[in-house]
């Protein structure tokens, strides 16, 4: 999480590539890979093992990944696009909880989690 929000670098790379992508399409091809589409992956391979050892149900694959994001990085994207940074305290809030609501949308049936 330190990577998405405190990197000063990267939120400035993003967000120049985020307001200049309607006049340069190709930016979006550059910055796959460096974005969080660059997990995907590892994210996709981890959560595929978890859902074979019968730890997860994910009937979507893609949809769980996004849905992971969704929870965990991309408050941290939106709101550093306004120059706001979310403090640790939040952030680890933010975690925790997202990981629960994760595991417990997506919990084997009789699994305890």
């Amino acid at each position: 999480m330190a990577a998405v929000r405190d990197n000063a670098d990267v939120i400035a790379l993003r967000n120049l590539v985020a307001a200049e992508l309607h006049r340069f399409p190709e930016l979006a091809n550059a910055w796959q890979g460096h974005g969080p589409e660059g997990h995907h992956p590892a994210v996709a391979d981890a959560l595929r093992t978890l859902a074979d050892r019968g730890r997860l149900t994910i009937p979507d694959l893609e949809t769980a990944i996004i849905q992971l994001y969704a929870l965990l990085v991309f408050p941290h994207l939106v709101f550093s696009s306004y120059g706001t940074v979310i403090d640790d305290p939040v952030t680890d809030r933010l975690i925790i909880s997202g990981v629960d609501m994760f595991l417990g949308h997506y919990a084997a049936a009789g699994s305890a989690g």
